[in-house]
């Protein structure tokens, strides 16, 4: 019997998923087909269904592996000091919006999701990992005297939210520079929130 090597076996995987991200960033998810896919990752449809069964589960694969990632990173963040730790929390969020394939990839999610609960869902986990962590982090700036008292903290978190998810909104636009955008972000969240 042949045995498999996880390492190589999580290579190829994600290797594929790399590929298949810049096919469904550039055709929709719709338009984007199994062979583009197959071509972009250099392997045959039988490999990529090794891998995954459908279309559609490697197009949800990309955001899980993300969300998993995020909730990794979140859980690992050293928050001894209030104000780092969001200010990671935030660099965590947004960090997406360099990627060049990002705005098509926003995009084909939004036009998948009413299809595919399941993809809703891991977007919905992500989220409140995030917010979750978000709001613990403006509950300790507002202990510790940095933030404005009078904005709830869980509220406070969800508009924090709001902001990143309006870049990922506009990433994909002409002229879009995700440095001067992360800078302005830094911005309005000092104004916003700290005192």
């Amino acid at each position: 019997m042949r045995t498999v090597d996880p390492a190589k076996h999580a290579a190829r995987r994600r290797h594929i998923l790399d590929a298949a991200a810049e096919v469904f960033a550039a055709k929709g998810f719709e338009a984007a087909t199994v062979a583009e896919i197959c071509r972009a990752a250099s392997v045959g449809s039988g490999t990529l269904f090794h891998y995954f069964p459908d279309k559609a589960a490697i197009f949800r694969a990309i955001f899980q592996e993300d969300a998993e990632r995020l909730s990794a990173e979140l859980t690992a963040l050293d928050t001894a000091d209030a104000a780092a730790a969001f200010w990671a929390v935030v660099d965590l969020m947004a960090r997406d919006v360099r990627d060049p394939a990002a705005g098509g990839l926003v995009i084909a999610l939004l036009g998948r999701l009413p299809q595919d609960a399941e993809l809703a869902g891991v977007l919905v986990a992500a989220d409140e990992a995030a917010l979750s962590r978000l709001t613990e982090c403006v509950t300790r700036l507002q202990k510790d005297g940095l933030a404005d008292p009078d904005l709830p903290a869980a509220h406070a978190a969800r508009w924090v939210g709001s902001i990143i998810d309006g870049l990922y909104l506009r990433c994909g636009d002409e002229g879009f520079d995700a440095e001067l955008e992360l800078r302005t972000l830094r911005t309005v969240l000092t104004r916003f929130l700290f005192r």
